[in-house]
Formats: C-alpha cells, structure tokens, sequence
C-alpha cells in the first residue's frame, strides 16, 4: 500500500499577545491543538467547522506561511519543518491554494494572461510562446475562452474569478492543493459549477485537495473523508459516507442539522447550540465544546477527551465514548 502523500502529527499552534500595562505581560491563543491525520493522493479531506476553529490557521500552517509551534508535517517523504526558505520556496510548486475571494487574491493591475503566467515566470524558463500556448491550455482547461487573456479581475464575475485563480494555481503542475473556502463568495448555481470542475481536474490530473469550508452541503459531494474542528482541534474525523449517515460527536450532529434536508418532509430536528464559540484567549477547561453541548456530563467540564477510535475508520473526541477504552 502506497504511504500517505500528507502526513500531520500532533501539530500546534500558540500565538502570543502582549498584555498589562506597557505590554510586560504575555496571554498564549492556542490556534491549533495536536491536530493529526493523513491524506492520500488523489484523495479529498474535507475540513469543516465554524468560523475561528483554526481551519485556515492549519491550511497556512501546511504551506509553512506559518510557524508551528510542535509537531510534524511530511509531504511526499519530506519533512516540511525542516526545509529551509529556499527548498521550502521550490516545496510550494507541488502545493498550491485557491482562496475565498479570488478579487482580494488577483493582482487587480494585470490581466488574464499575467495573472496566470507570473507563477510560469518564477519557476519555469519558457519562451513567451511557449508561455502564451501554456496558459491558454490552462484557460480551457478551467472552461474559459481564450479572450480572458485580455480581462482584468473588475471584468470578470465571481466564478470566472475563480476559475482564472484555479487556472493560476494548476500552472506549475501541483500534486496538492488547498481549497479554503473556494465556493462560499459565489451563488449557488456558480457554486455546483467549481465542484463539477474541481472533481473534473482532480480525475484528469489525480489531484490532492485539502478543502475547507463551514457548508457541510458543499463538503458533501467533493470529499472522501471529512474531519470536523473545533477551537483548534479535531473532534471528528472518518468518510464522507459515515460522517452523514452515523455521525458520532454532538457538534457534528448538530452542524448536520442545520443543513437542509434532502426530503422536505423529513422529521429531522434542528439541534439548536447555546452561545458561540469560546475565545481561544480563554477556551473552557476539559471538553473546549461542553459549554454548548447538549449531552454534557460532570467530567466533560474538567477532563479533555482524548481523539480514539470507535470504528477501523471513525475517530471520536468525546466522553461518551470513553467505554470503548
């Protein structure tokens, strides 16, 4: 069995924030928290959570555009960690990311052609022929007309935004790329569009995808297995399938039920959470989720769960689970 293409163990984040007077005084904010799993090639992990729970934390800790503070990251055999700027600047042609919102990611000054080419100026030495040839196969490639050459971002809509940044970031022939939150500015019809490309592309060029996102709906269709944070840490993790048809821990339970249900007159109940997600200035003792969760118990609130596994392919962080040890 081939290894993984992206192994993660126990990787953490601490920021540090100055405080008290004259800012002597230091407050840790644990971002991340001995977050781990693995990822085969060709394969699509969802990452899916509410906003602040440290998704796009993790996707810049991936690329290394962010320090961790423990653990390990190994792409294809390397230890990313371990790189120094120039072979961790060469690592970034085989790892890519697309972005929420392609407007804020483009260079607004350049056109189609520009855009797509800069990364083909930077590593790859081609002739302006050989450059022209290469990205309007990309342009076609991502469903657009070779007249986007000639467009700037302010004349494209949303979806051909994300198409000329999907475009941009396939030039240099990846193996891995990050999806953060690629669909959520677009409307729903353009929305289906991206995933129908973005599980075309994956097929032609047997494409990684890390893909994050808060729309369980969306997370649906494109990912083979799905891991489910919360304040920093993983508290659910196992296939797609199992995710929707079995989910274990109360807060997947809960973001499950609030997307709509397929039948309309389905008996589905709406578990409705308390509050919002705690700071990560001041996270809960024991269980960062008992303040909210409906099936608390005395431990939750002084005990940290351990992630175990209740299945060969179903991880849990929750007390209620605790029998299975």
């Amino acid at each position: 069995m081939a290894e993984p293409l992206l192994k993660v163990r126990d990787l953490s984040l601490t920021y540090w924030r100055r405080t008290g007077l004259f800012g002597r005084g230091s407050q840790a904010i644990q971002a991340l928290n001995d977050v781990s799993f693995e990822l085969n090639a060709g394969e699509t992990l969802g990452i899916v959570g509410e906003s602040g729970c440290g998704k796009s934390t993790l996707a810049r800790c991936l690329l290394r555009l962010l320090r961790p503070s423990n653990g390990s990251i190994q792409f294809d055999g390397v230890d990313l960690l371990a790189l120094n700027a120039d072979d961790m600047r060469q690592m970034r042609q085989r790892m890519q990311i697309v972005l929420q919102n392609p407007f804020a990611s483009l260079n607004p000054r350049l056109k189609g052609f520009d855009l797509i080419a800069e990364p083909l100026r930077t590593h790859a030495a081609m002739t302006r022929e050989t450059m022209k040839d290469r990205v309007a196969a990309l342009l076609t490639e991502v469903g657009l007309s070779l007249d986007f050459m000639n467009r700037h971002p302010h004349q494209l809509s949303g979806g051909q935004a994300q198409r000329i940044a999907l475009a941009r970031a396939l030039a240099l022939n990846p193996a891995f790329v990050i999806l953060d939150e690629p669909t959520s500015a677009l409307d729903v019809s353009v929305q289906a569009q991206i995933i129908n490309l973005l599980i075309r592309l994956q097929r032609q060029r047997r494409l990684t995808y890390l893909f994050i996102t808060h729309d369980l709906s969306v997370i649906q269709h494109i990912s083979d297995r799905i891991a489910v944070m919360y304040l920093g840490k993983i508290v659910e993790e196992t296939s797609s399938e199992e995710v929707f048809a079995h989910p274990q821990h109360p807060y997947t339970q809960a973001l499950l039920s609030s997307t709509p249900a397929p039948d309309p007159k389905s008996d589905r109940q709406r578990i409705i959470l308390a509050g919002t997600v705690p700071s990560a200035l001041n996270p809960p003792p024991g269980c960062s989720f008992h303040p909210r969760c409906p099936q608390v118990m005395d431990r939750c609130r002084t005990l940290r769960p351990e992630l175990r596994w209740t299945s060969a392919d179903h991880r849990v962080s929750c007390h209620l689970f605790d029998a299975l040890e």
